[in-house]
């Protein structure tokens, strides 16, 4: 079939592709959901399966023509669910593989590292690249750095759109396209990562829940990681903790704290998500799917 981009006129053919992701506050699934629609705008049958949804060893490659990736940075890292949910795909035989990291900073060469495990299980990786969004971290040692406010959001969201848009355009032409593998984001990637591996244990002492807790169990059902247990007495947390900030942001009272200074709500503000509510919704739809 024709398509035609700005005026351009190219050859392209649809293509089924399943796009895989991991997000903890939304942006992730914000992004997916955004670029899932785009391609299906533009003529390709997508399917869009959260990992929480879904096991690694049902991936089936050779029903995609295309298979994405889509995950945010944690330090320069995927997060350990969506590594461990990357380690147990099957080979790829040559499939075509897109990643996509999203981070409110800096991304460093995360999407390059996450996919170089893939590449050595036989995808062919095509476009490695970074959708800035709002920032969801900002506590006492692990992140000086402060949580985007929801009247930032939407400035962000355009941007954001845009480039979605180009993305979409380069993955539907199988265009190569690199981000953060130049010596800036390389260098990023291995500071960030080497310095997680040795300091993330030391500031990390994990969350708990303070006086406030309505015991209401929005954190024990949506756990990514079922690390959350509600017990006659209290929350416990276990140690299963990958600091998705999804309990810690969302927690419709911010009872969840991990220092007494997380008490102060003006200091250290909760991230409201790429639409001002939490992630995922208690009614959560199935994947996407359309015929293009």
């Amino acid at each position: 079939m024709t398509k035609r981009f700005h005026g351009v006129t190219s050859l392209v053919r649809v293509a089924v592709i399943g796009i895989y992701y991991f997000s903890g506050t939304g942006n992730t699934a914000w992004v997916a959901r955004q670029l899932a629609a785009r391609l299906i705008d533009l003529g390709d049958e997508v399917t869009l399966t959260s990992c929480e949804h879904a096991s690694a060893l049902d991936v089936d490659p050779a029903a995609y023509d295309v298979v994405g990736v889509a995950f945010p940075v944690h330090a320069s890292f995927a997060p350990l669910v969506f590594r461990d949910f990357l380690d147990r795909l099957p080979p790829g035989e040559g499939k075509p593989l897109f990643a996509l990291t999203t981070a409110g900073y800096a991304a460093g060469d995360t999407a390059w590292y996450a996919a170089q495990p893939l590449q050595a299980k036989g995808y062919d990786p095509f476009l490695l690249a970074n959708v800035k969004m709002g920032n969801n971290l900002h506590l006492p040692l692990l992140s000086p750095l402060p949580v985007t406010p929801p009247e930032k959001m939407e400035p962000l969201l355009y941007r954001a759109r845009a480039k979605i848009a180009q993305l979409a355009n380069l993955i539907q032409q199988r265009e190569p396209y690199e981000e953060g593998v130049g010596l800036t984001g390389r260098a990023l990637g291995i500071v960030q990562r080497g310095l997680v591996e040795r300091f993330e244990d030391l500031a990390f002492k994990g969350f708990w829940a303070d006086e406030t807790c309505t015991r209401c169990g929005w954190c024990v059902r949506h756990c990514p990681v079922h690390a959350i247990e509600m017990t006659e007495t209290e929350v416990a947390f276990g140690d299963k903790c990958i600091i998705c900030m999804r309990c810690y942001n969302f927690c419709p009272v911010q009872a969840i704290q991990l220092t007494e200074a997380t008490r102060d709500a003006e200091k250290y503000r909760r991230y409201s998500g790429p639409e001002g509510k939490p992630y995922p919704a208690d009614s959560v739809g199935p994947p996407i799917f359309r015929v293009g």
